[in-house]
């Protein structure tokens, strides 16, 4: 260790020892690991350097009771001639101290002092005249506070019978030694020659000298400030610290040290006199100031002797304010503390603070820390304390408070607790129900006699059995509840609140279940009702009439049920109700607002699965709005926060979102996987489930697969019908049939469907109806088109969604150019083109690609005029093609994949029975003038 911050105290020494013309008695003292130990090197090797002969040895607490145990060190220092060696060797033999003539004497303090004989004291005077004859000498007497009375009585002797000569004694001593030590008791101080030198902790400027001669360079300015915080000015400490800096491998954070100041923080508390090691650990596992009778009562020692050790570390400046001045000593004697004690200081310290009425969150961290602690107030703490983490949303820590109550309850208990566990868990991952769904078959199934009055909340999991798709289970436990029978009979407060809760998330996800959800309050031994939760007000309205079309009424309570409610776990379904009447009413600028605060809330309050739930909420409004890049990024933040399984039947909201924001992206591949996870059956028995299914649909029509995508549009229709919710502004199913029928060719079927979405769509809803009126459209001659695609635009500029939006202006432009009008329809499609890129489309074809050919009688002579066979898409991106345009560069203008440019291009060689080399003249055989026509030179100007 470099000595640095020493150098008066090094100075004086020199001063002493410089002329070597008279002797000297100093102590050098300090508290432990000051430097004592550098400094008595330094001065013992200027000494040797300058003439001197230094001799050395160093007490221990071990050999304290060795009589010359010290001075045998002395006599065997590498310094002293061998001669001189062998003489006092000779003295100090096995029978040295049983030579004398008297025995034992008492000393100060009562205990038996064992006194030198003379004639050993003689002969070791005489050795040390012979060799002050030739030179100075210094003994030197490190940690001289464990020094044995014998040598000290020798070398107490010597100083006395050789004043004038050049004999020098320095001890090093901590100055934290008991007052009764054998230094402090003896006559030493009382020489005339007595000198002490008091060394304190390194100065900060001291320090950076330190830093500066470890790392070879200056120190940074907050190096040396957390040089100073963790180290106290303590040497061994500074030293242990730049140790951890200057090795690579290590990164100083400030709560922990490194390995090097790990060790150097247990030897400093290591060479203290016990109980400091045991109160400092138990000042660590505690970590808080305490009373010195309450830290007595831990350690089970006296008060008093726990105030001089407090009183000890804080002038030492290790604790401050009862605490460790630095939180990297703190995790240094955790670290070195085994963890049978540690647990066994936990356990004793939660029984103190118990005892003491300290609050339940204090006193359950170290019910916790403890291990298993068994005891009758260990469960009900537990409780509380979970209950204060919760409503902190603290929630990892109070899952850890409960799975501890569940360890050590009893059966009377094991009810409540399991049921507060889930209700927690549940925040952080929903699949955390099935794990425990055999304790709440067992719960259910109770003997009342043995049910917590106060506890009705083991019945919560119906809500999260119908997440799960649980419904058998869930209808059964919702049915003994609303039964009176069995537990519930006892539970006078087991009412709407159990009953809600479930019957609002069975109201919104299973509408063939719940057609009639109950109601949010009930009456209860006589004519009154009971209003269990005012937040849940309104709740009944939005459940029942969510899609049927009332939507003065709906979005009046969504409304104030989204104003007055706090995000819960009761709360999570009506609030997501809420949410779905603005969405299903097409009102989305309030729905995105209303959905921004929930999110924003269930983020702040660190629950991934309420943060998940919102997020998915977020992405299909997103979709629907059309922006797909957002919806796109929070459909796959939902589903990273919680796995798909733990979705369980809602996971088809986030992938739907998902694979609709993709296929208009036209990332057809990654849409694919995100149909490739797997999936609950019981998904398609929820709404959930229908949004899936359109989903995929739009993605069969986009990978031109329409039969596929006909069959997932029709099995949508026929769950929404049986099931009293077949409006289009829930989901547009009859759209993507529409667009289907039309490339199988089948224009009646098509145009039914057509009419038959208009005739259901509310007027304000304008959203939908422009969604529909652009579906009806397609199935229209060319001569009808206009109108309706014009109707189509001025509503959807309306409502808001841009891609809508952009679909219809580039039927509108398409249908525009196939009646000749050219500067109209480049109007349109530049339009078009723009919305599509302000929305991350990758292509006006994909998620809404009605083809804009004629469709009556005259559509089919124009198409008999142009290359028969050919649809209208397969017609552009022929001449594409024939004009000797690759594959992508086709991509690239139609703003399709590359896989479709290709499935167009097997199509059209079939139809025309060509290769692509004879493109050209086959187009031309036909009398396309397909090679140059208007509508693809407007695409490549708006491109």
């Amino acid at each position: 260790m470099i000595l640095v911050g020493r150098e008066n105290e090094l100075g004086t020494l020199k001063g002493l020892f410089g002329s070597f013309s008279g002797g000297s008695v100093v102590v050098i003292s300090g508290g432990i690991a000051t430097g004592k130990t550098a400094l008595l090197r330094a001065a013992g090797e200027w000494a040797a350097e300058s003439g001197g002969l230094t001799l050395g040895a160093v007490a221990s607490r071990s050999e304290r009771d060795l009589p010359l145990g010290v001075l045998e060190q002395l006599v065997r220092s590498p310094g002293l001639p061998r001669e001189s060696a062998e003489r006092a060797m000779r003295w100090l033999d096995a029978d040295a101290l049983n030579a004398g003539p008297g025995a034992p004497v008492a000393g100060e303090g009562g205990e038996a002092v064992v006194q030198v004989p003379t004639r050993v004291l003689r002969g070791m005077l005489g050795i040390l005249r012979d060799l002050l004859e030739d030179r100075p000498v210094v003994l030197i007497v490190d940690d001289a506070h464990h020094a044995d009375v014998p040598s000290l009585q020798c070398l107490l002797y010597l100083v006395r019978r050789l004043r004038g000569a050049r004999l020098h004694v320095i001890f090093g001593e901590c100055s934290h030694a008991n007052g009764s030590s054998a230094l402090m008791r003896s006559e030493f101080l009382r020489e005339p020659l007595f000198r002490r030198i008091r060394l304190e902790p390194l100065s900060r400027a001291a320090l950076a000298e330190m830093a500066a001669a470890h790392l070879d360079d200056r120190p940074p300015h907050d190096l040396v400030t957390e040089l100073y915080e963790a180290s106290a000015g303590y040497p061994m400490l500074a030293q242990a610290f730049l140790d951890d800096h200057r090795d690579g491998s290590f990164r100083w954070s400030g709560a922990t040290g490194g390995e090097a100041f790990g060790r150097a923080v247990l030897d400093f508390l290591y060479r203290h006199e016990s109980p400091v090691v045991e109160l400092a650990r138990a000042i660590a596992v505690l970590n808080k100031p305490v009373s010195p009778l309450l830290l007595a009562g831990v350690l089970d020692i006296g008060v008093d002797a726990c105030r001089q050790v407090v009183h000890l570390l804080t002038t030492a400046k290790v604790l401050v304010d009862g605490r460790f001045r630095h939180e990297a000593f703190r995790a240094a004697v955790l670290e070195g503390t085994p963890a049978g004690t540690r647990r066994a200081a936990h356990a004793r310290i939660a029984d103190l603070l118990h005892n003491e009425g300290f609050p339940a969150v204090e006193v359950a961290a170290h019910i916790v820390a403890a291990g298993r602690l068994e005891a009758p107030w260990v469960v009900p703490i537990l409780q509380e304390a979970a209950e204060h983490a919760l409503a902190g949303d603290d929630v990892t820590t109070c899952v850890h408070y409960l799975r501890a109550a569940h360890q050590v309850c009893d059966e009377r208990q094991r009810a409540v607790v399991v049921s507060m566990l889930v209700d927690a868990e549940w925040r952080l991952d929903p699949a955390a129900v099935l794990r425990r769904l055999h304790e709440f078959c067992a719960v259910g199934d109770a003997d009342p006699e043995g049910a917590d009055p106060e506890g009705p909340d083991h019945f919560i999991p119906a809500g999260y059995l119908l997440w799960h798709g649980r419904v058998r289970e869930a209808l059964a436990i919702l049915d003994l509840l609303a039964s009176g029978h069995g537990v519930a009979a006892e539970c006078e407060k087991a009412s709407t609140a159990d009953l809600d809760g479930p019957g609002l998330w069975g109201a919104y996800l299973y509408p063939a279940l719940f057609k009639r959800p109950r109601p949010v309050t009930f009456r209860r031994h006589g004519p009154m009702p009971v209003l269990v939760n005012p937040e849940l007000q309104g709740a009944d309205v939005i459940a029942a009439e969510l899609v049927h079309g009332k939507q003065a009424t709906v979005l009046a309570a969504a409304e104030g049920l989204l104003q007055r409610s706090r995000l819960s776990e009761r709360m999570l379904a009506p609030l997501t109700a809420a949410l779905a009447a603005y969405t299903y009413n097409d009102r989305l600028a309030e729905a995105a607002g209303w959905c921004d605060v929930l999110l924003a809330e269930a983020a702040v309050r660190r629950s991934p699965t309420w943060h998940a739930l919102f997020a998915a909420e977020r992405a299909m409004i997103h979709v629907r709005q059309g922006e797909l890049q957002a919806a796109e990024e929070q459909a796959k933040a939902a589903l990273s926060l919680i796995s798909p399984p733990s979705w369980g039947v809602v996971v088809g909201l986030p992938l739907a979102a998902a694979v609709l924001a993709l296929t208009g992206r036209g990332d057809l591949d990654e849409a694919a996987a995100y149909l490739d996870v797997p999936v609950p059956e019981a998904m398609f028995q929820t709404r959930m489930g229908l949004h899936y299914l359109c989903a995929r649909g739009r993605y069969h029509l986009s990978t031109n697969h329409p039969h596929a995508a006909l069959s997932d549009f029709l099995a949508c229709g026929r769950l929404m019908g049986d099931w009293g919710i077949d409006l289009p502004v829930v989901e547009a199913w009859r759209s993507g049939a529409v667009e289907a029928y039309l490339q199988l060719g089948d224009l009646p079927e098509a145009k039914a469907l057509g009419d038959e979405q208009l005739a259901l769509i509310d007027p304000q809803h304008l959203r939908t109806r422009g969604m529909a009126l652009r579906a009806h459209a397609a199935t229209r001659d060319l001569a009808a088109r206009i109108a309706v695609l014009e109707e189509a635009v001025g509503l959807l500029q309306q409502c808001g969604d841009k891609l809508e939006l952009a679909y219809a202006l580039a039927d509108l432009g398409r249908t525009c150019l196939l009646l000749g009008e050219a500067k109209r329809a480049r109007k349109h499609a530049r339009k078009a083109l723009a919305l599509a890129r302000q929305c991350g489309a990758k292509a006006l074809d994909q998620g809404g690609g009605f083809d804009a050919g004629p469709a009556g009688p005259e559509g089919a002579a124009a198409h008999a005029d142009t290359a028969p066979g050919l649809s209208d898409a397969e017609r552009r991106v022929a001449a594409l093609a024939a004009a000797g345009h690759t594959n992508r560069e086709i991509s690239e203008k139609l703003f399709v994949t590359i896989s479709t440019v290709e499935q167009h291009l097997t199509r059209i060689y079939r139809k025309l029975n060509v290769t692509r080399f004879d493109l050209q003249d086959a187009l031309q055989d036909n009398g396309a003038e397909l090679t140059d026509p208007d509508w693809l030179r407007i695409l490549e100007k708006c491109s």
